[in-house]
């Protein structure tokens, strides 16, 4: 029986942990802005909402991102 060590890409993973490092925080500053925001409709003021709405697109972006590279580092085979 032959043991198949797979080898994985360091720098790539610890690119894609980063990325979720990055999404972390605005996967809880998203929801807060939001929450804000819709506080601040009374005064028809959209900006909060906004923004909240950005963050949580960019903190799903990040983190689709970082998982995707991590795997990318672990399962990829380089030539």
């Amino acid at each position: 029986m032959q043991l198949i060590i797979m080898s994985s890409n360091k720098e790539t993973i610890v690119k894609g942990i980063k990325f979720l490092g990055a999404a972390l925080p605005l996967m809880f500053l998203g929801p807060f802005v939001l929450t804000i925001g819709f506080k601040a409709l009374k005064d028809d003021n959209y900006l909060w909402i906004s923004a909240g709405i950005i963050l949580l697109f960019a903190a799903i972006i990040l983190a689709f991102t970082g998982v995707k590279t991590i795997l990318n580092g672990f399962f990829d085979s380089e030539k």
